[in-house]
């Protein structure tokens, strides 16, 4: 999956499955073979209802069937 308009698509389909926000107008920046830097917030509890929202770094990982997503720390977000 090389298209970034592909990728975007699945970013942003994992992201509402994750509970994370990802703003579609910024493009992921292609880092490495099959890796992509994002930033998008985790829509934790703090976040809803008291706004104490912040934005990470998570990255893309596009070399397998599916499209991966990695928080800041290398951790797979489930």
């Amino acid at each position: 999956m090389n298209d970034t308009r592909a990728i975007q698509g699945s970013l942003i389909s994992l992201c509402l499955q994750h509970n994370i926000s990802y703003n579609p107008q910024e493009t992921p920046i292609k880092i490495g073979p099959d890796c992509y830097l994002f930033h998008a917030t985790n829509l934790t509890y703090e976040c809803r209802t008291a706004g104490l929202c912040k934005e990470d770094r998570y990255y893309a990982l596009t070399g397998g069937k599916k499209v991966v997503i990695l928080d800041k720390d290398m951790m797979r977000v489930e």
